[in-house]
């Protein structure tokens, strides 16, 4: 665990969270750029979805990470409000998948072919942002004895606290001795979740190079991430996510759930929509050759 890259002092600092999150939204807006322009999206189009999904998705993120705790943020709301952790992804998801839509209503864009070019891209840009979650300590697993754990050290901070991680919850919770200079094994669930979603994308992509129909790789998307989310959230160890009907169920599984539903409606209506177009391959220039024409020429002249 490294949350913070670099430190300039007085508190002002580059977070490693954040750098990984840049570097997946431009990985994702690359990845997204190059496939719709083969497919003859406008350039500007992608560019566009990923500013507004990026800013819609952190603010629903953040809202819905404020909704599970409020008394806490009615205790101190400007901490939760400008702080630079605290989101939940399937809230930005949702968030984000409105603000998106109505982008490409208004653009009339082909719905279901940019759902299917995005959401590749996104599972990609949230690998990278998973790693990040690792290097900042957030969204970390709960103990366990396999030889899979990781071992997360206390993290100073100039004002004589500790880097909220699974270090601190612990022995918060009395289940580290004073003195303790790392937690307790914990799952690395972050980088489980970050390798799933880049092998997703992987898949994702592979279906896509073959004919279907539009909104299969939008259906497998939602089918798929909602299967890795259910089950990774029980390995997680962060209570603050929500956890209700006795640890039954947490606030992400019941999301995905419900995303779970869309991406089987989605599937099994599959029939009713248009297949992609083949890609055209594309023309190239015909010269003639050098010597032919210099033949040519010399001929006419003579």
């Amino acid at each position: 665990m490294h949350p913070i890259l670099v430190d300039f002092g007085g508190g002002f600092f580059i977070g490693s969270y954040g750098v990984l999150i840049a570097l997946g939204l431009l990985a994702a807006v690359a990845i997204a750029s190059w496939r719709g322009k083969a497919r003859g999206f406008p350039p500007e189009a992608f560019m566009d979805l990923a500013f507004i999904a990026g800013l819609s998705g952190f603010i629903g993120g953040r809202i819905l990470f404020i909704l599970l705790d409020l008394p806490g943020f009615f205790k101190a709301p400007g901490a939760f409000i400008f702080s630079r952790t605290g989101f939940v992804f399937l809230g930005g998801l949702v968030a984000a998948s409105a603000a998106c839509s109505y982008y490409i209503w208004k653009k009339k864009l082909d719905f279901w072919m940019t759902s299917d070019i995005l959401v590749i891209a996104l599972a990609i840009g949230h690998g990278f942002g998973r790693i990040g979650c690792h290097l900042a300590g957030c969204c970390y697993g709960g103990v366990c004895e396999s030889p899979l754990g990781i071992h997360v050290p206390p993290v100073p901070l100039p004002d004589g606290t500790y880097w909220p991680n699974a270090f601190t919850d612990q022995l918060s919770a009395g289940l580290l001795p004073a003195g303790a200079t790392q937690s307790l094994a914990v799952w690395p669930v972050q980088l489980f979740e970050s390798a799933s979603l880049f092998i997703l994308a992987a898949a994702l992509f592979a279906f896509g190079a073959r004919a279907h129909r539009k909104g299969l790789i939008l259906g497998l998307y939602f089918v798929s991430y909602a299967v890795i989310r259910f089950c990774l959230e029980y390995l997680r160890g962060d209570s603050v996510r929500g956890v209700y009907f006795n640890g039954l169920l947490s606030t992400s599984q019941i999301i995905s759930i419900f995303l779970f539903i869309a991406g089987v409606v989605i599937l099994a209506t599959g029939h009713m929509r248009d297949p992609w177009a083949p890609l055209k391959p594309v023309e190239e220039k015909k010269r003639p050759p050098v010597r032919r024409a210099a033949q040519e020429s010399k001929a006419e002249s003579v």
